[in-house]
């Protein structure tokens, strides 16, 4: 069985929680490790299934909490960009001693953007790029979500209502009360995350994304669920990289979690060919 263990890493924000899981000593170990970053307002289990799959494999993999999610650290101050979340992983990985080799990067939602902005600005340190729900958006596209998905609507409040309201909201992205340990623990990472939700999301919707993904260097395949709130966009993706295969899988905005086996099986087609 796969073994995920915990560690944190000194970073300029304090300290970064990650998990890893390496290739087991018996199996012929890849060349290139894989990183899998979290959307918000998750956390780094939500890469547990993907890791558990990889690291018997031949992939060390690494999964980090971002700045003010899981156990990681909240940020010194307010982070004025996606580039300073690009810029403090890619010190992470200089950390971890996995950034000369390359890393074949996974990102969820935030996650993905945050990967297009290390594949850009960090180049050499990104071998591949796969991205599980795109957001690639226009500027007005992007101001529109900015409406609902920017103020935090789960802040503390005296009588515990929130705590509550987190659960309905996480329900409701995508995750039916029949999966109540998927729920609860998605529903503790959103209340802990309530401030840095925010923090990211003020960055995201300000990425010009359709000119970023446009310059990405690596190879690049998007999965996605119809059911993702991102689905609508994926016309953009399209029609900017032609060149990028995007594929199906299941689990509505939880993709991770409830798409492991779909995901699996486009992202390893793609990892075999860029391999080769």
């Amino acid at each position: 069985m796969t073994s995920i263990k915990k560690a944190y890493a000194d970073s300029s924000i304090g300290q970064i929680h990650y998990l890893y899981a390496l290739a087991p000593k018996n199996v012929e170990k890849k060349s290139h490790p894989m990183v899998l970053l979290h959307m918000s307002a998750s956390s780094a289990f939500s890469m547990a299934s993907l890791m558990k799959v990889y690291a018997p494999h031949g992939y060390d993999c690494y999964a980090p909490d971002m700045p003010g999610f899981g156990s990681s650290d909240d940020p010194l101050e307010k982070p004025p960009n996606i580039a300073w979340y690009a810029n403090l992983y890619a010190a992470l990985f200089e950390t971890l001693g996995i950034a000369k080799v390359g890393v074949h990067l996974v990102g969820h939602h935030s996650g993905g953007v945050i990967g297009i902005e290390i594949a850009n600005l960090h180049p050499t340190i990104i071998s591949s790029l796969c991205l599980i729900g795109p957001a690639i958006m226009s500027a007005s596209e992007r101001a529109e979500l900015r409406k609902s998905f920017f103020e935090p609507f789960n802040k503390p409040v005296a009588d515990g209502s929130h705590l509550l309201k987190t659960w309905h909201y996480v329900a409701d992205e995508g995750i039916p009360t029949t999966e109540l340990e998927l729920l609860q623990r998605e529903t503790l990472d959103h209340i802990r995350a309530w401030k840095g939700r925010s923090q990211i999301y003020d960055c995201v919707w300000e990425q010009d994304s359709q000119k970023l993904v446009k310059i990405v260097g690596c190879p690049m395949i998007a999965v996605l669920a119809r059911d993702d709130i991102l689905w609508s966009y994926i016309g953009h993706l399209k029609d900017i990289r032609p060149d990028v295969k995007i594929c199906e899988c299941p689990g509505a905005n939880f993709e991770p979690d409830r798409g492991t086996e779909a995901i699996v099986e486009h992202l390893s087609e793609f990892l075999t060919t860029v391999e080769a």
